[in-house]
C-alpha cells in the first residue's frame, strides 16, 4: 500500500494542493514526510477537534478522548451531565470513513466517496450532530462536533512518524530516532460504543504515567499535585504531561483537574488518534452500490478558502471541479414532502369555502292557485 504524505509538525494528512498545514500551519517542506498512515489492518484517523453544547451555560466544551461513560464534563462551568454514548457511535463511524476513503491514492470505491478531496485539495471534514431524541427514557441532545482528518502520528520532538502497533487492548508506540515510547489503554466502554475501535492514543488514556491529584500544597492551597511527592504541579492548556520539578516523576494531568485550575475560557485540547480495524461501514455500503451515508450532513472544510488559493505547480488546481449542492438529508426532504401536502390540503379547503359562499338557495315554488268553481248554465 502506498504511504500518506503527512505534515509534519501534527502528522494529518498533507493536501497535494497545498504547501502547509491549515490545523497546525506547519510548512511541509520540499520532500513532504510519508508514512502508513495504518497500524496493521487498522486505519489511523486524528480527531483535531471535539465538542458539544454543555446543557447549563450552552459553550461548546471540547473533549480529550472517547469517553463511553455515559457523562461528560464541561469544561467551561464545571457540570457533569448526561451524554449519549450513540454519539460516539456516529462519530466514530464517521472517523472511519474519512480515514478508510481518503484520498490521494484511492482504489475504485474510495474514488466514489465524498471525503476523495481530502489529501487532494482538503485536509480534514467536519460532522455535527443536531438531534432531540425522545423515547421511554426521556429526552436527549445530540451536539457533537467532530473533526477528523487521516495521517499518521509523529515524534513531538523528533517529528518523524511513530512505530504504532497493538497488544491486545493496549496501543504501543515508540519513535525511531530518539525510543520515546509511550502506552496507550483502550477506553472503557468504548468497544461498545463502536467494535471497530481498537485504539486510543490520548494523554488521557496513558498507562505508562502516573496520574496527579488534588490535594493541598504546604501552603494550604488546592492545587494539582504529584502523586509521588506531593509537590504542586502547573496545569496549562487541557489534558497534558508534566514533569514533577521536585521529584522528577512523569505525570500525566487530567483535562477535568486542569479545567479546576483555570478561569474563563475553557481549555484547548490536544487532538488525539483513533485506531479502527478493517474496511468502515461507508466502503461497505458503497461496495453494495449503495449510498456512503443516509445521513449525509458531514461538512468538508476548506471548500470556499481553497477556491482562491493558487495551486502548486504540478499540482492538481483546487477550483478543478464545480462544488456539488448540499444533499438535503431524510429529514429534510421528509419535511419537503409533508409541506407540499400541507399546500394542497390548504388549496383545497379554501376551494371548497369559496364554492359553498357562492351558492345560492333554490327559491321554493311558488304556491298554486287553488281551482276555480264551475258555474251553471
Amino acid at each position: 500500500m502506498p504511504g500518506v504524505r503527512i505534515c509534519p509538525g501534527c502528522g494529518i494528512i498533507a493536501p497535494l494542493a497545498r504547501t502547509s498545514c491549515n490545523v497546525c500551519s506547519a510548512p511541509f517542506g520540499p520532500q513532504p514526510t510519508v508514512a502508513a498512515g495504518r497500524a496493521g489492518a487498522a486505519v489511523l484517523a486524528c480527531i483535531h477537534a471535539a465538542d458539544f453544547t454543555c446543557k447549563a451555560c450552552g459553550i461548546r466544551s471540547p473533549l480529550a478522548t472517547v469517553d463511553a461513560h455515559g457523562e461528560a464534563e464541561c469544561m467551561g462551568c464545571g457540570l457533569r451531565q448526561a451524554f449519549d454514548v450513540v454519539q460516539w457511535t456516529d462519530a466514530l463511524g464517521f472517523a472511519h470513513g474519512v480515514g478508510d476513503l481518503s484520498g490521494p491514492s484511492l482504489d475504485p470505491i474510495g474514488a466514489r466517496s465524498r471525503h476523495a478531496k481530502i489529501g487532494v485539495e482538503l485536509t480534514s471534514s467536519t460532522k455535527t450532530q443536531n438531534a432531540m431524541i425522545m423515547d421511554g427514557q426521556g429526552t436527549r441532545t445530540h451536539s457533537l462536533r467532530t473533526s477528523v482528518s487521516p495521517g499518521h502520528p509523529v515524534c513531538k520532538t523528533c517529528h518523524v512518524p511513530l512505530d504504532v502497533w497493538l497488544e491486545g487492548e493496549t496501543t504501543k508506540t515508540r519513535c525511531a530516532r530518539c525510543n520515546d515510547a509511550a502506552s496507550y489503554g483502550l477506553p472503557p466502554n468504548a468497544r461498545g460504543a463502536y467494535p471497530a475501535l481498537v485504539g486510543v492514543l490520548s494523554n488521557e488514556q496513558r498507562t505508562d504515567r502516573a496520574v496527579a491529584r488534588l490535594g493541598r500544597t504546604q501552603a494550604g492551597v488546592e492545587s494539582i499535585v504529584c502523586p509521588q511527592c506531593g509537590a504542586g504541579l502547573g496545569a496549562g492548556g487541557g489534558s497534558e504531561l508534566a514533569k514533577c520539578t521536585y521529584c522528577g516523576l512523569a505525570v500525566r494531568i487530567p483535562g477535568t483537574l486542569a479545567r479546576q485550575q483555570r478561569r474563563g475560557a475553557p481549555p484547548k485540547m490536544d487532538p488525539f488518534w483513533v485506531l479502527l480495524d478493517g474496511p468502515s461501514p461507508a466502503r461497505q455500503r458503497l461496495a453494495r452500490g449503495k449510498s456512503e451515508d443516509a445521513d449525509d450532513d458531514d461538512d468538508d472544510e476548506e471548500q470556499r478558502v481553497l477556491a482562491l488559493v493558487p495551486p502548486v505547480h504540478g499540482a492538481p488546481p483546487a477550483w478543478g471541479h464545480a462544488p456539488m449542492p448540499p444533499k438535503a438529508s431524510g429529514a429534510t426532504k421528509l419535511a419537503i414532502v409533508f409541506a407540499i401536502l400541507g399546500l394542497f390540503l390548504l388549496g383545497g379547503t379554501a376551494a371548497g369555502i369559496a364554492v359553498w359562499m357562492n351558492m345560492e338557495e333554490d327559491e321554493p315554488p311558488p304556491p298554486a292557485a287553488p281551482p276555480r268553481a264551475r258555474g251553471r248554465k
